[in-house]
This record gives C-alpha cells, structure tokens and sequence, in this order.
C-alpha cells in the first residue's frame, strides 16, 4: 500500500489497526523514582527531566490516536464522494 491514496474505510482501517491497538491509559502517570538521590549532583534533575519526558510521550500518543482514529470516517466519506462522482461521468 506504499504510496497509493485510497478512499477506501477497508483500507483505512487496515493501515491503522496496529496503532489502534496500542493502549496509552495503562502507562499514564508513570514516572521515574530513584530510591537514593542524596549527595549526587544532577540526579534530581535527571528525574525530573526523565518524568517530563515520559508525559510528553504520554501526551503524543494520545493525541496521535486521537487523530488516528480519524482516518476510517475520513476514508469513508471520500469514499462516498467518489462514487457519487463516478457516477455522474457514468450518466452522461
């Protein structure tokens, strides 16, 4: 399917189905803990950066999903469009 457009929810919905799959809402809120930090230089901030990091990919791939989820609907509807337009060249 590499390099081809399709207005087909089959399609759509076949090009996603491994990223739909892939369920976020059980590594939400996650973070790093260190059990011992004291008198290390830069621990701290290292896990502070490392929690920071881990929501941004929290919050990414919800929001990829969120749009992910878009493309059957998409698919469907210009579907939809082309054989209305198919048929009116197939009228005249």
């Amino acid at each position: 399917m590499s390099g081809t457009i399709k207005s087909s929810p089959v399609s759509a919905a076949s090009a996603i189905s491994e990223l739909v799959g892939v369920d976020t809402s059980t590594v939400q809120n996650q973070s790093v803990d260190f059990s011992y930090t004291s008198g290390i230089s830069g621990i701290e901030s290292g896990r502070q950066v490392s929690n920071q990091m881990l929501q941004a990919v929290s919050d990414f791939s919800q929001a990829v999903l969120i749009q992910v989820n878009k493309f059957p609907q998409i698919a469907a509807k210009l579907e939809k469009r082309d054989i209305e337009e198919a048929q009116r060249w197939t009228s005249h």
